[in-house]
Formats: structure tokens, C-alpha cells, sequence
């Protein structure tokens, strides 16, 4: 079972078509303006959440014509709608969550999405962060990477809080042996994997792990 949430963000519709029919067995959750992505790609959430403070006219009549699940947010809150939407998930769900259109134009969201994909760790739940260009998870521990099944063609591993320590790559162009990566490098920008499985570890800390393909 997958949970795709598709956020209110910069969401390209022919992508999310597509990966969301690779699954049959899933679960929808809108969030927000995710509604829009649904009225437009004839799709029925299994849930709805939001403030929905910014729904345009045909968002709001697609609101009015649901039957499910909605849960209204008041719009002067601490979590975002995204936030709100995983929260739903951990509850709700079980498997691997996806975040769609959790990207986009306002890095400040893009930045707020990211630091919620920690979440999936303390949960014992994988979540991405999917785009057209990326697929952004958070690793404790070990993370292997089939070549035939990588997304795009780079590899980059960032410290997520302030240190990551025994940083291990192996299967990469360029590998590392129980190094550290503290937040003022980019040492761990654009790796390329270059044997049949990559493998990435960390003793102490937690790893951003980017998987990204330049725009065609």
C-alpha cells in the first residue's frame, strides 16, 4: 500500500497521473489546493484536509460535490497543510507515503517539506518528496540503490541536522569511507552511481538523500 499526498505546490499533472497509476493499491489524500490537481485529473481523494484559504472557484465546487472524508483546518495554525496531510497518513494509512506538488516556486514550503520527511523516521514509515526532477527521502542507518531503478542519474547526500557521522558510499563514482559531512560542505553534491547497487550508510545522524535528472 502507497498514500499519495498531493500538496498544494508546484504539481505537474501529467507526472502525477502517471505515477499514480503505477498503483492500484493506494490511498489519495488532497491537501489544500491538491483538491484543484484532483478536480482536474478526474480524481477522488480518499481524504481531504486543509484550510483551503486559497482554493480557486473550481477547487471550491469540487469541495462542495465531495462525499468523503474532509477535515477542515483553521488557517491560523502551526503545521502547514502538508504537515497536517502527513499527520493524517501516520494515522490513517500504513506503507510508504509520497508527498506530489510538495515542490515548487516558494522555497520556504519546499524547505518546510523537506524537514518533515524526518517524521517517517520516528514513525517507522518511508516518505518522499517527488517531483519531475527529484525523489527526496531522509536515511537512519542504510539506504541500497539498484542502478536500473534510480531516479534520474545523480546521487546527493546532505547532513540533515547539522552532522552526519561514518558516512559510507559505496557503488558511487565518487565513494567515501566513515566520513563525516557536517552542514557547511557540499562535499555530497551530484554522485553518480556507477556499479549495479549503491549503498549508503551512516553510524550517527540522519542523511538527506537526493535523487535528481536535469530538466530535458
Amino acid at each position: 500500500m502507497i498514500t499519495y499526498i498531493l500538496s498544494g505546490g508546484q504539481l505537474d499533472l501529467p507526472f502525477a497521473e502517471k505515477i499514480l497509476g503505477q498503483r492500484e493499491d493506494k490511498v489519495i489524500i488532497a491537501a489544500d489546493r491538491g483538491v484543484e490537481a484532483c478536480e482536474k485529473l478526474g480524481i477522488t481523494p480518499d481524504y481531504i484536509i486543509g484550510d483551503f484559504d486559497s482554493v480557486s472557484e473550481a477547487g471550491q465546487a469540487f469541495l462542495q460535490g465531495y462525499t468523503g472524508t474532509v477535515v477542515s483546518l483553521n488557517p491560523v495554525k502551526d503545521d502547514t497543510d502538508t504537515e497536517a496531510a502527513l499527520h493524517l497518513a501516520f494515522d490513517n494509512t500504513q506503507g510508504d507515503i509520497v508527498i506530489l506538488g510538495g515542490t515548487g516556486t516558494r522555497l520556504d514550503h519546499v524547505m518546510g517539506n523537506i524537514s518533515i520527511l524526518r517524521q517517517g523516521i520516528e514513525r517507522g514509515r518511508r516518505v518522499l518528496l517527488v517531483d519531475p526532477y527529484n525523489r527526496i527521502r531522509v536515511v537512519e542507518g542504510r539506504l541500497s540503490i539498484e542502478k536500473e531503478k534510480q531516479f534520474g542519474d545523480y546521487v546527493s547526500v546532505f547532513p540533515l541536522e547539522g552532522r552526519a557521522e561514518g558516512v559510507t558510499l559505496t557503488g558511487f563514482f565518487y565513494p567515501l569511507q566513515d566520513a563525516v559531512l557536517e552542514g557547511a560542505s557540499s562535499l555530497g553534491v551530484s554522485n553518480e552511481i556507477v556499479e549495479a547497487r549503491a549503498d549508503i550508510s551512516v553510524k550517527n545522524g540522519c542523511l538527506l538523500v537526493i535523487e535528481s535528472r536535469d530538466e530535458k
